[in-house]
């Protein structure tokens, strides 16, 4: 009889679950790039933008979580050096101005796309293009972080020899 692996430990989610939203938030600036170009489809661009952020953003913070459990129990498992606990601190230190620079740029984008609808106030064109602008040029600058933050992760794993458990 085959038996299923058994579905692993929220500890063990980490590297599983912070690869999608990595995905995610380094799409949407094509999206905003392409929506400057494509008139047409400016607005429904912007609005897979936003989709992509919102997603990726929720992934952040679900990648967060689970990375504070493998991080505790890294910590409990066993002594670590000094090398490794710096190196945790600032792929945390990291994770953690992806979640809220990102946080910051979709309720941004969230408030170029629904706030003229919502006050019944219609943005220019010229200001919504340059809302787009603002925002690729955010998004392209927190790309840069949220890079930083995926290589410090691929250190300790690659590197320092840091694990997720399996069960």
């Amino acid at each position: 009889m085959f038996d299923f692996p058994s579905f692993p430990s929220w500890d063990a989610l980490h590297p599983s679950v912070s690869h999608f939203p990595i995905a995610l938030l380094l799409v949407a600036p094509a999206c905003l790039f392409a929506a400057l170009w494509l008139t047409k489809h400016r607005r429904t661009l912007a609005v897979v933008a936003f989709g992509l952020m919102l997603a990726g953003t929720l992934g952040v913070y679900l990648a967060a979580s689970t990375g504070d459990a493998a991080r505790d129990v890294a910590r409990d498992a066993a002594p670590q050096s000094p090398e490794v606990k710096a190196a945790v601190q600032t792929h945390e230190d990291l994770g953690s101005a992806v979640r809220a620079v990102f946080s910051a740029l979709t309720v941004l984008l969230a408030a170029l796309l629904f706030a003229p609808r919502v006050f019944k106030r219609e943005l220019k064109a010229s200001h919504f293009l340059a809302g787009l602008i603002a925002l690729l040029v955010l998004c392209l600058a927190a790309g840069l972080i949220l890079l930083n933050t995926a290589h410090s992760g691929g250190l300790l794993v690659h590197k320092l020899g840091l694990h997720a458990r399996i069960h």
